[in-house]
């Protein structure tokens, strides 16, 4: 399902980026996506929910409960767009390399960091994706306040198979909610859609797009073209054949080192596309335990989106 919807700095094209909670599929479509010769598609770059680079530096960006090594996942996405943009490519010494680049620029905020790479691949679109942009309301607003003219694609992925993916996510970092972990994963699907309706609903309907992962994944000879034209970029069944091969992105797998991430893990491990189970009713498994209250708000927002 897929429905439509100045900043003086830059002098390239305004970026689009996807928008998406955590557990969405969101690294899978950023590969397709960036099968485009028209598309540079980003890792994960933290730009919003963090003021400049001394604040993503520092090691109290890392969430209590989170492991230490959960720093250098949240770090990878960043060391190395700058490494293959800057370096052409992503050895050990190019990641180094943009490390000390990266640290030689404490003051710069993440969106000049941005521009900066921006301005290094242009004129391609750039495409852009942290699940953070959508995890409190400052960060969306922030990204929306730095890129007035942007444009978004609101990726959407089932709530019941995003909440058991989020759970086993977290289970496997050692995280736990103040509600359990069940209840925080209901709440990160639930709170992220919400904030992204909202903005969307505010902006002109040629600036967004909604689709659904499970679309993408499963009928990307139908879904893919739809978006391709959305973004006003030409496209043939050759171009739809090389965004399938997401094992082909500049920043698939975990790099030369085997340590690179900066996206979904499991999607560096294997990057190859797979169709994913079709989306089913919206039915809460009753060991999770959510309030009444909670699966009711749940199920009229996956309505909204199509599930």
């Amino acid at each position: 399902m897929l429905t439509a919807g100045t900043d003086g700095r830059v002098n390239h094209r305004e970026p689009v980026f996807l928008l998406a909670p955590a557990r969405s599929y969101s690294t899978v479509v950023q590969a397709m996506l960036s099968g485009h010769d028209g598309i540079f598609g980003f890792p994960e770059m933290i730009m919003f929910a963090l003021p400049d680079v001394r604040t993503l530096l520092s090691e109290a960006t890392v969430e209590p409960g989170y492991p230490p090594s959960y720093y250098s996942v949240r770090l990878s996405g960043i060391w190395r767009a700058i490494a293959q943009i800057h370096r052409g490519g992503q050895e050990t010494a190019d990641i180094a390399w943009s490390m000390q680049w990266l640290a030689q620029r404490p003051d710069w905020s993440l969106t000049r960091v941005f521009d900066d790479l921006q301005d290094a691949v242009s004129p391609l679109i750039c495409l852009e994706k942290s699940p953070d942009t959508v995890r409190t309301d400052p960060a969306l607003a922030a990204c929306a306040r730095a890129y007035p003219n942007a444009r978004f694609i609101h990726l959407t992925r089932h709530p019941v198979d995003t909440q058991r993916s989020m759970a086993e996510h977290l289970r496997l970092l050692g995280v736990t909610g103040g509600g359990g972990v069940a209840v925080t994963a209901a709440s990160s699907w639930y709170l992220g859609h919400h904030r992204v309706v909202r903005m969307l609903d505010d902006l002109p309907p040629d600036r967004w797009i909604r689709v659904r992962a499970e679309d993408l994944l499963n009928r990307p000879d139908v879904f893919l073209p739809r978006v391709v034209d959305w973004l006003g970029l030409p496209w043939d069944e050759q171009v739809v054949e090389r965004m399938k091969r997401t094992e082909d992105w500049t920043f698939a797998g975990t790099g030369p080192a085997g340590d690179l991430q900066g996206g979904d893990w499991k999607f560096f491990r294997s990057p190859r596309l797979r169709e994913v189970e079709p989306p089913g009713p919206v039915v809460f498994d009753d060991e999770w335990g959510l309030p009444q209250e909670m699966q009711r708000r749940m199920r009229e927002l996956a309505e909204g989106l199509g599930y």
